[in-house]
């Protein structure tokens, strides 16, 4: 359960560091996944961790461990930009909202 809180926090933190790097390079918000998935997966490198090493779970190389962990921390992102729109605040832009094969009641 630890595990999973520190990917959560992780991905927090994430949020957060891309948040003021796009505030200090208003261009990069074109590649706002892009610098992302990045960062996620650099920050993880940095700090040599695998989700799935601390699960248990085996891979067939450790270092595909700690890319696909950066990739799940690249993904709570999204949760907490939702999470924080939904209580209120400005942080990140509005979730896209997709309908797609609803049909309307003409």
């Amino acid at each position: 359960m630890h595990d999973f809180a520190i990917t959560v926090l992780l991905g927090l933190a994430l949020f957060k560091i891309v948040d003021v790097v796009e505030d200090l390079v208003p261009g990069l918000t074109k590649f706002h996944t892009l610098v992302t998935m990045v960062l996620a997966v650099a920050g993880v490198l940095a700090i040599d961790y695998s989700l799935f090493g601390a699960w248990g779970i085996g891979l067939r190389e450790s270092w595909m461990g700690m890319w696909a962990t950066g990739f799940v921390v690249a993904g709570t992102t999204s949760v907490w930009r939702a999470a924080f729109h939904y209580l209120g605040t400005s942080e990140g832009e509005e979730p896209e909202v997709r309908h797609h094969g609803l049909r309307s009641a003409a």
